[in-house]
């Protein structure tokens, strides 16, 4: 039925009035991606809700081409080669883009996705207004340094905030004192040099924060303290050499945590004592010599300690690991594995041990637990 189906809805969507030549269009979408396009197209019509125009010749918008469209939620103009003309506007992924008008966007009281990413903005306070039922905001990769107050409080609505690629070292106080609902935040790939508690005031749903690729260098105490909604954590790739003793007793949630390429050295045994539902943990690249007996983490699926210094690998280093499944040691300089490790993990499939010296020896050949993996990673 559904064979028989699909040629006659293709059909009819080709067939509808003003629908451009290669493109796909129904009452409700129109998708003119990879169209050959050099200008946006006449007569769309005003039901649009989903207007997709990427990867075209595009140079200037019309200031009132998109006037008329009051149900437009989703608009992507990304991968062509815009210049702004007055108030012409939206998702203008990998272009290069300036200014935009304060009104760009005042028309438009039914956006939920906006993607202005990589080009070269300058934000300003007012640029959002109008964008009240708007929940995900894509601003990676705009050469930011500086976010101005006040600029995101017209889109009390958002859950998805994108801030990565860009030159930002300092984000204003109460910055995000209107984003209550905001789920995820990602600063990633930034100048940040310290996580301020402010960040954190008035994000009581947050389940997802990432600030990789930064120079952070500390974590302050009691900096997580409270944020019982958090369910993803990436701190990976920064300066960090410790960890104060109650870095994660505040996210009681917590199902995925990176810390990798951060040369720790030292985490305690009781740092994930209260994070029982804690899946996957990445220590990689983080300068550990000896592998820490954890507690806590009986929920744990996959732990990747990748690219460290251990030698030994400890009978008891699993033992409180129930549930983990895959195990990466790779690139180690493990030369011995306890009599019984692994004897408490009835679930792990995999020990992934590519890299180190134990796979070289008579030990390995003839080990009764047959997950041990030394096969060269893809």
């Amino acid at each position: 039925m559904i064979s028989v189906l699909f040629p006659l809805l293709f059909g009819y969507v080709l067939s509808l009035p003003d629908c451009p030549q290669k493109c796909l269009c129904t009452p409700s979408l129109m998708d003119c991606r990879r169209a050959n396009l050099y200008e946006v197209p006449h007569g769309i019509a005003q039901k649009t809700e989903t207007l997709i125009l990427n990867d075209n010749h595009l140079t200037l918008i019309s200031p009132r081409v998109f006037q008329h469209l009051l149900n437009l939620t989703f608009l992507g103009l990304a991968n062509n080669k815009l210049s702004l003309q007055n108030d012409s506007f939206d998702n203008i992924a990998e272009n290069r883009l300036g200014l935009l008008d304060s009104t760009i966007f005042s028309s438009l009281e039914k956006l939920t996705y906006l993607d202005l990413s990589n080009n070269r903005l300058k934000m300003f306070a007012p640029m959002f207004v109008g964008l009240s039922k708007l929940d995900t905001l894509m601003l990676a990769g705009n050469h930011l340094s500086t976010i101005p107050q006040g600029v995101f409080d017209p889109i009390p609505n958002l859950k998805i905030l994108v801030l990565s690629h860009n030159e930002i070292n300092h984000l204003p106080e109460g910055l995000f004192d209107n984003l209550k609902s905001l789920n995820d935040l990602l600063l990633d790939y930034n100048n940040f040099t310290e996580i301020s508690h402010a960040i954190f005031t008035t994000l009581h749903n947050l389940e997802h924060f990432s600030i990789s690729k930064n120079r952070i260098q500390n974590i302050p105490l009691l900096l997580f303290a409270g944020r019982f909604t958090l369910r993803k954590l990436d701190l990976s790739s920064n300066l960090l050499s410790e960890l104060p003793s109650d870095f994660p007793s505040g996210l009681e949630q917590l199902e995925v945590l990176n810390l990798s390429a951060n040369c720790i050295g030292n985490v305690p045994k009781n740092l994930f004592v209260n994070n029982t539902k804690l899946e996957f943990l990445h220590l990689d690249k983080t300068c550990l010599q000896t592998p820490p007996i954890f507690s806590g983490l009986q929920n744990l699926i996959e732990l990747t300690v990748c690219c460290n210094g251990i030698k030994i690998l400890p009978k008891t280093f699993t033992d409180n690991m129930a549930n983990l499944e895959l195990l990466d040691l790779s690139l180690n300089n493990i030369r011995e594995i306890e009599d019984d490790a692994f004897k408490m993990n009835h679930n792990i499939t995999k020990v992934i041990l590519t890299g180190n010296p134990v796979c070289t020896t008579e030990q390995f050949m003839h080990y009764s637990f047959k997950g041990l993996d030394c096969s060269s990673k893809n």
